[in-house]
């Protein structure tokens, strides 16, 4: 009878052991930051710096890249949300995917005012560039004395050009290096022929009038793409698609001139009011990740 009992408790504790090992990622992947999109070198997140800064910055670490290939992204956040500066650096830097993939070469300088936080984190291929005591050195001698005085602009600039100077001999360009920087001019270019073709499609009659549709669509999908993603771009696109048919049904436009007119198709306008003509940079992680250690600060 006690052997049962004590058989039946060990299962009960067996039980529990295997619901706790099932449980437990469930617990640890619950509270994880929201690592937001990559969209430029520098996300001021926390307001912190003025527009000026944020565009010499941008353009100072764009330029570094080309001469160099190491890639530095600078990310201000209002929040940590409950986690250490380390956890949220390590995650923010393998989800951008800093550095080039052969090299490894990406560096995160991340603030959070509202902590009062600051890390510099370090890629594996430039831990021998930038140790653990120079990132500490960098964040003691350049940031936290401009942070104190309420000169936040100047703190990152030196910081930033504290790493640069580190760094830059480390690396240079190599064939195998990924594209990171890509110019919007072309999908903007292509959303207007799209939007401008689609809008005319509306007025021509039968089988030509889908044909004409299908064309404008396919150019706005390359711009869709680039702003959402393949997925949701196809996605908004073949909504558009549909509505084109949609409209041009219930206006009746497109009728006459032979053919099965009346069809499909109504419109969507030129396409390109929404868009900015500028040709602004979009910029990417060239497949590295973190693991080179670095330092932490407050101020």
């Amino acid at each position: 009878m006690n052997q049962r009992k004590t058989i039946n408790l060990k299962s009960i504790f067996n039980l529990k052991t295997v619901w706790l090992f099932v449980l437990f990622p469930t617990f640890v992947t619950i509270h994880s930051f929201p690592v937001p999109k990559l969209e430029r070198r520098v996300m001021d997140h926390a307001g912190i710096l003025s527009e000026a800064t944020v565009n010499q910055l941008e353009s100072n670490l764009k330029q570094f890249e080309t001469e160099t290939s190491n890639q530095i992204a600078v990310y201000t956040t209002p929040s940590l949300h409950d986690e250490t500066i380390e956890d949220v650096a390590i995650q923010i830097f393998d989800e951008w995917k800093l550095g080039q993939k052969s090299k490894n070469n990406g560096i995160l300088l991340i603030i959070a005012p509202n902590e009062r936080k600051m890390r510099i984190e370090v890629g594996r291929g430039l831990e021998g560039a930038l140790t653990d005591i120079q990132a500490k050195h960098i964040i003691r001698e350049q940031l936290r004395p401009s942070f104190k005085s309420g000169d936040m602009d100047g703190g990152v600039t030196a910081g930033v050009n504290a790493i640069m100077a580190a760094i830059r001999g480390e690396y240079t360009p190599s064939e195998d290096d990924v594209d990171t920087t890509n110019s919007e001019s072309d999908e903007m270019v292509s959303g207007l022929i799209g939007g401008i073709t689609t809008f005319l499609s509306l007025f021509v009659p039968g089988f030509g009038g889908l044909v004409v549709t299908i064309i404008g669509i396919l150019f706005l999908y390359i711009l869709l793409a680039f702003i959402f993603g393949g997925t949701f771009g196809l996605i908004i696109a073949i909504a558009l698609f549909f509505l084109v048919i949609f409209l041009k049904k219930f206006f009746g436009l497109g009728k006459g001139g032979g053919g099965s007119g009346g069809y499909y198709d109504g419109g969507w306008s030129s396409g390109s009011d929404s868009w900015s003509s500028s040709s602004s940079d979009s910029w990417s992680g060239g497949g590295g990740d973190s693991g080179g250690g670095g330092s932490s600060g407050d101020w």
